[in-house]
Parts: structure tokens; sequence; C-alpha cells
């Protein structure tokens, strides 16, 4: 896109994005396997869901016996994702908050070291700066805390890159997605993400390109083969230094 940016958000198309999303194989059959097996324990922990959605994740932290604050920039889906809580059961809906935040402010909510984890599934590339993000999320961990999240990978970006386009800029793009509409989110190298996580007091632990599942070959056979070419996302899983 040429610039200025457009900041994007998700209420206009909410409803669209919550009615479809559990059910787009990019996500059920590709992201949301390998984010789950990368998960740490949760169980009895304080966890914040930074981008919640439409609060998918949030069922599964809840089901796994976690303490969960989930946030999101979009008061509906927050909405979504407290209706999605509703349907559980009590001892469940009691573990559970959910509000409205945006991860570009101070999450003034929150104590210093007030989660012992954090979960940020495919939400950091709505962001163009990571800065007080990260340092956010520095600042609410508890010692011995971790930071899992996924993201675009910055190859399969590259990949789509235009003639005279350089990989090294931070670049917001605009894509269309079938039953949802607009979106737009930036993309960045792999530099970037390393520098934001080390500027904020991170070490890498673990990074993980997800293998697409057996499930998602059945429906998407050609997808599947260029994804073991070109991983579509990439998960970090980070702690303090």
């Amino acid at each position: 896109m040429n610039d200025p940016d457009v900041d994007f958000s998700y209420e206009p198309i909410a409803d669209r994005y919550a009615a479809s999303i559990d059910e787009a194989p990019y996500n059920a059959l590709y992201e949301r396997p390998a984010m789950l097996a990368a998960l740490p324990d949760v169980e009895g922990r304080r966890i914040l869901e930074a981008g919640c959605g439409a609060g998918w994740y949030t069922e599964q932290l809840l089901a796994r016996g976690a303490r969960v604050t989930a946030v999101d920039a979009s008061a509906a889906l927050v909405e979504h994702t407290r209706r999605r809580l509703a349907t559980l059961g009590a001892e469940a809906r009691a573990r559970g908050e959910v509000r409205v935040a945006d991860l570009r402010e101070r999450l003034d909510f929150a104590a210093d070291g007030s989660f012992d984890g954090i979960v940020s599934a495919l939400v950091m590339h709505y962001l163009r700066d990571w800065s007080t993000a990260m340092a956010e999320f520095r600042r609410v961990l508890a010692p011995g805390g971790w930071l899992l999240f996924s993201t675009h990978h910055p190859a399969a970006d590259a990949a789509r890159l235009p003639e005279g386009a350089s990989y090294f800029d931070v670049v917001q793009e605009q894509d269309e997605w079938a039953r949802v509409g607009t979106v737009r989110f930036y993309r960045r190298p792999l530099t970037a993400i390393g520098d934001a996580l080390a500027g904020a007091g991170f070490g890498i632990e673990r990074i993980v390109e997800p293998r697409p599942t057996d499930a998602f070959r059945a429906i998407k056979p050609d997808a599947y083969d260029r994804l073991l070419r070109q991983p579509e996302f990439i998960l970090v899983l980070a702690r303090p230094w």
C-alpha cells in the first residue's frame, strides 16, 4: 500500500470474522495445532491472551486450567469472546476475564509481574511498532514467565514482494479474505522480529515453523504442498533474560 498507513480495525468485519474463523483451514488445521503443541503447561497459571479475537484460544486456555485475562482492541470481538465464555461451565467462567485493550498502549489494568505466560496468536503483524507491546509484555510477566506468539513468516511475505520492494522494510500490506473482507497488516523482516524481542529483554527459546496437518492436506492439497516449501506462519517462544 501507499503511505500514509491506514489504521486497521476488526470492528467493521468482526461478525463475519467470528462466524468463519474456526473453520478456516489456515487457522483450524495449520496454525492452531502448532500453537497448542508449543504451549507450555498453563494449569493454574495466570495467562494474558494478547489479542483474543473471537475467543477460541481463550476457551482452550480455560479448558487447560489457566486463569485467563483475554484482551482485544476490538470491542466487537471482545463481545464475541464473552459470548463464547458464557457457554462454558461456571468454574471455567470464573477463571476468565475479557476486556478491551490496545497492544499499542500501556496495559494499565495489569500490575508488574502479574502473569505467568502470554499467548498472542496471529496478532503482532497488525502492529507497525512492536516496542510498546514487547515492553509491556516484559513488564507484566512474572519471573520465569514466557511469551508464545505466532505471526506471518517473513519468508512468505517476501515471496509476494512486488518488483523493486525491499524485504528489509516494515510495510503495511492489504489482503482480501473470502467471507470476511479487507484486512491490513505489516510485513517485517526476521531481523525486526529478533530486534524487537531483544530490545525488550527477551531471549528466544524456540522457533516453530508449522507443518500443515493431514487434515489440511485432505481439503487443500495444493496449499499443503506449497506450505511445505514456503511456511505461512512462524511461532516464537521467548523468555525474559
